[in-house]
């Protein structure tokens, strides 16, 4: 399993960690937080609307044109799919300018997840992730855990090792009913019998600093 780390052009907070091997790609004026870090990503691609600068010479640029169905980051992800990754580390999704951007990449997890990729969503020290259906494992992260439905309905949801577990239990898309559960044991296991699954970890104590590892 390849990992992919992306830097979107939203707002950067906390520490970007980039794992041995990953490919590094820049989504548009995503390339400003590669300068401010000092990193040199392996390809920069987008329309290239929000960055307008001179476009760096040591890295690959991959230009698509304004109009298009898809955004700078899903072409991203289209990119690093096809260069082999099946992991994606997502920075810079959230905030800036555009709300709709944000609500964007919410849903970018959704169409990943149903294509067989795993992505995650960094915001400070918020991790976002979708689960369908199955049983997966969440790990303590000393903060909280919020379950919301991407789909309409999400049934036979059953959740252990938390402060307010559930059983066989149905999450709809029209009442937050998951916000703000916390993790009591090593992990969380959550199971799906069917539906999207919006899953969200936040830290207590967040660094605001940034960073990279």
């Amino acid at each position: 399993m390849r990992d992919c780390v992306i830097l979107a052009g939203g707002d950067l907070r906390g520490t970007v960690r980039i794992p041995a091997g990953a490919l590094l790609l820049c989504a548009d004026c995503g390339y400003r937080h590669a300068q401010r870090l000092g990193l040199v990503p392996d390809i920069l691609m987008g329309d290239f609307d929000s960055f307008t600068e001179q476009l760096p010479e040591n890295c690959e640029i991959l230009r698509h044109p304004a109009e298009k169905d898809e955004t700078d980051t899903m072409l991203a992800v289209y990119c690093g799919r096809d260069r082999g990754c099946t992991r994606f580390h997502i920075y810079g999704a959230f905030g800036g300018a555009r709300l709709d951007h944000s609500i964007a990449n919410l849903q970018m997890l959704h169409h990943m997840a149903l294509q067989g990729l795993h992505g995650i969503l960094y915001d400070g020290e918020t991790q976002v992730t979708v689960q369908l259906a199955g049983t997966l494992r969440y790990p303590q992260k000393h903060g909280y855990l919020s379950l919301f439905s991407l789909t309409d309905v999400c049934t036979g949801l059953t959740v252990k090792g938390v402060k307010y577990p559930l059983q066989d239990a149905e999450l709809t898309n029209a009442f937050p009913l998951g916000v703000s559960n916390e993790i009591l044991e090593d992990a969380a296991e959550i199971t799906l019998q069917s539906g999207a699954l919006l899953v969200m970890q936040t830290v207590l104590s967040p660094d605001a600093s940034i960073g990279i590892y």
